[in-house]
C-alpha cells in the first residue's frame, strides 16, 4: 500500500507513523523547508497518551513530560471554584495526563520515521481521486501518485479545499497569548494544573516538562485585531489583579517568546473524504482549545485510520470506515469546546456569577466528571 500524507505537523507525522506500523509505504509532504514545530505547550490527556502508546512513541514523551493529576479552577479573585481528580480516568485507561512542549511531541513522532519518508519544501495545491488511485499536486507542477492520500495540512488545508471548496475558519470572538515560563511553579507541585475563569478572559497553567510551565491567557476582540504593541506588558496588565501564580508565570516569560493568535475553528462537517482521499486532524475537525483536545484528537485519528486500513483490504471502504468511526467523537469535541469557550468569555457580571456558582455546585462537578470521562476514557484499536 502506497500512502501519501500531506502535512508535517503532529497529525501528519502521527498518521505516517501509524501507517508505517501496518506496513504501508509512506511519503509525507511538508511545505516548510525542514520538519520542525513551533508553539508552546500541550496538554496530552490520558486518551492522547493511550494513542501514543499505540503509535509506539509513548516512552520518549513521558520522559520529556510532567504528569498532572488534579485540575483546580479559580475565579479572578482567587476563590477556588472546583477541584477535579484525574486519577480515576488515568486508572481506567491505564495512562496519565501530561503536559509537554509541542516540539517534544513533534520530535518524538518525526524520530519514529525513516528519513526517506519525509519530503520537505513541497507545497500541495490540490488532490485528485481516481478509481484505484489518488494523487497530490504541488506548486512545482509535479504529481505524486499513491493508493490513498491523507490530508493533514491544518485548518487551511489545501486537500480539504480541493474536496469541499475553500472557506475561511470561524472566529471565536477572542484571541490568546501563549508562553512558556522557565520555571517549575510551586503552585503546580503535586501534579496540579490550574485554570481561571474571569470576565471576558480565561487562563491556564500547566506543567510542561522539567523546568517549564506553560500558560495561556485569552482576551475578547474582533477577528484580525492586531496584537498589542507590547505583548508582554499587555499580558501583565491583564493579570495584574489575578492570583499570584498567573501573574508570576507571565512575569517569568521572555517577551520575545510570547505568541499571540486569534482563536478559530470550523463547525463539524459531514463529508470527510472522497474516493481514496481522506482528511485528518485540524484539516477536518479544528477545534478551539478550551478542552485541550486538538492534538489529542489528531493522534486518535491516526490510530483509527491505520487500524481501519489494516482490517479492510478495500481502501475506499476502509477510509469511509475510519471517517464513520471518528465523526461523532470529533464533532462532540468541536461543539463542546466552542460552547465552553463562549461561556468562559462572558463579560456580563451577572452571567459570570451564575457560571461560577454553577461550576462550584455539586451538579457542576458531576457534569465535569462526566465530560472528562467521555473524553479521557476512550479505548483505541491495537496496531502491530
Amino acid at each position: 500500500m502506497r500512502a501519501l500524507v500531506v502535512g508535517g505537523g503532529i497529525g501528519g507525522l502521527a498518521a505516517a507513523v501509524a501507517l508505517r506500523r501496518i506496513g504501508a509505504e509512506v511519503k509525507l509532504y511538508e511545505r516548510a523547508p525542514e520538519i520542525g514545530e513551533v508553539g508552546a505547550g500541550l496538554s496530552l490527556w490520558s486518551n492522547a497518551v493511550h494513542a501514543l502508546r499505540r503509535l509506539g512513541v509513548v516512552e520518549r514523551i513521558l520522559a520529556a513530560a510532567t504528569w498532572f493529576e488534579t485540575t483546580i479552577t479559580y475565579n479572578a479573585r482567587g476563590r477556588v471554584l472546583s477541584e477535579l481528580s484525574l486519577r480515576p480516568f488515568a486508572a481506567a485507561v491505564g495512562e496519565p495526563s501530561v503536559g509537554v512542549h509541542r516540539a517534544e511531541l513533534h520530535r518524538a513522532l518525526a524520530g519514529a520515521l525513516e528519513p526517506a519518508v519525509l519530503r520537505t519544501g513541497r507545497t500541495c495545491v490540490g488532490v485528485e481521486a481516481h478509481p484505484g488511485w489518488a494523487a497530490a499536486r504541488f506548486t512545482d507542477g509535479s504529481l505524486a501518485r499513491g493508493d490513498l492520500v491523507v490530508g493533514a495540512d491544518g485548518i487551511r488545508s489545501a486537500v480539504r479545499a480541493g474536496l469541499a471548496g475553500a472557506g475561511e475558519p470561524r472566529h471565536s470572538g477572542y484571541a490568546a497569548w501563549r508562553g512558556i515560563a522557565r520555571i517549575e511553579h510551586p503552585a503546580l507541585a503535586g501534579g496540579r494544573a490550574l485554570f481561571l475563569m474571569g470576565r471576558g478572559a480565561q487562563a491556564g497553567l500547566l506543567p510542561c516538562g522539567p523546568g517549564r510551565t506553560y500558560w495561556f491567557l485569552t482576551r475578547n476582540g474582533p477577528a484580525g485585531a492586531p496584537a498589542p504593541d507590547d505583548r508582554h506588558a499587555a499580558a501583565l496588565e491583564a493579570v495584574r489583579s489575578w492570583p499570584a501564580p498567573f501573574r508570576e508565570a507571565v512575569e517569568a516569560t521572555k517577551p520575545a517568546a510570547l505568541l499571540w493568535n486569534d482563536i478559530v475553528d470550523r463547525p463539524p462537517e459531514r463529508d470527510w473524504g472522497r474516493g481514496r482521499v481522506t482528511l485528518l486532524g485540524d484539516a477536518i475537525h479544528p477545534t478551539t482549545p478550551n478542552l485541550g483536545q486538538g492534538a489529542c484528537m489528531a493522534l486518535e485519528d491516526a490510530v483509527v485510520l491505520a487500524a481501519s486500513l489494516r482490517a479492510e483490504p478495500d481502501v475506499e471502504r476502509a477510509l469511509r470506515r475510519y471517517e464513520d468511526a471518528r465523526r461523532a467523537r470529533t464533532a462532540f469535541v468541536q461543539e463542546r469546546s466552542w460552547s465552553l469557550g463562549r461561556m468562559l468569555q462572558w463579560e456580563n457580571p451577572l452571567l459570570c456569577w451564575i457560571r461560577d456558582h454553577a461550576s462550584s455546585s455539586t451538579l457542576g462537578r458531576r457534569e465535569a466528571e462526566e465530560l472528562f470521562r467521555t473524553l479521557l476514557v476512550h479505548r483505541l484499536p491495537e496496531l502491530p
